[in-house]
């Protein structure tokens, strides 16, 4: 009996075993399961990355990050196109996406708050407030039905753009190549790149960025909840987006 019983542990220990060297075989050589899509604003990218690194580290399982500006992205999911969860910069979009059926749940609002900042490359002149009215230098902004260039709108109004760039993160790339004067950015795009720096001195201003998270599949609720969990949110606060005291209650829109 004892034989027996030995041979049956033994018996076990070989299946669990085999198990786990198939589950790692297929998880390596793709296919196993198929890594979490998610959409990501183009402001959000670089703390996005680094939360699919948390994730994957701690569940296993790989995250692709989709870059691209919120209304884009969700016109995307509109369409159809495949995706597990959804960093937006503009809330109202996933509102919007969460009456024609196409979320998990419920959208977690106030994940973080960003603003806007005048920025230049770091080896250029200082400039000035009236330096956006001067045609002689060359500003890029975000368009106005991108999020980021609503809220550019909101606080600058009509200013004299010689391109409009498709998203925040296309954006920040014509000030790195120092392709442009002047770039209507976010502070955390400053914080990011020190090639990059305000203008001129400026002090947080609002109309403030929030964002925003949704699940558009059961797989991707769990990359939400971590996402707004505090550790999730102590992430982004690395990254620069942190709700500082003048943010509180302010409205706003975001890219």
């Amino acid at each position: 009996m004892t034989n027996e019983r030995g041979e049956f542990l033994v018996l076990l220990l070989c299946i669990g075993t085999l198990g786990m060297v198939l589950w790692l075989t297929a998880f390596r050589d793709g296919s196993g399961p198929p890594p979490l899509r998610v959409l990501v604003a183009s402001s959000l990218v670089d703390a996005a990355q680094d939360l699919a690194e948390r994730w994957t580290a701690g569940s296993g399982r790989a995250v692709e990050v989709v870059p691209g500006g919120s209304n884009h992205l969700a016109a995307q999911v509109r369409d159809g196109a495949p995706a597990d969860a959804f960093l937006s910069a503009d809330a109202l979009l996933l509102e919007e996406l969460g009456r024609l059926g196409r979320l998990v749940g419920v959208p977690v609002h106030g994940l973080a708050r960003n603003h806007l900042v005048v920025a230049r490359h770091a080896s250029a002149a200082e400039r000035a407030p009236v330096d956006l009215h001067d045609p002689d230098l060359v500003l890029v902004a975000c368009p106005p039905e991108v999020p980021c260039g609503a809220a550019t709108v909101a606080r600058f109004g009509d200013l004299p753009v010689d391109s409009l760039e498709p998203s925040a993160r296309a954006t920040v790339a014509r000030l790195l190549l120092d392709e442009a004067d002047l770039g209507v950015v976010y502070a955390t795009d400053v914080t990011a790149h020190p090639e990059l720096v305000p203008a001129w001195p400026q002090e947080p201003t609002c109309p403030c960025v929030h964002y925003s998270a949704a699940a558009l599949s059961q797989e991707g609720q769990a990359f939400v909840d971590f996402v707004a969990s505090p550790a999730g949110r102590a992430l982004l606060a690395t990254h620069g987006f942190v709700e500082p005291s003048w943010a509180h209650g302010a409205g706003g829109s975001g890219s």
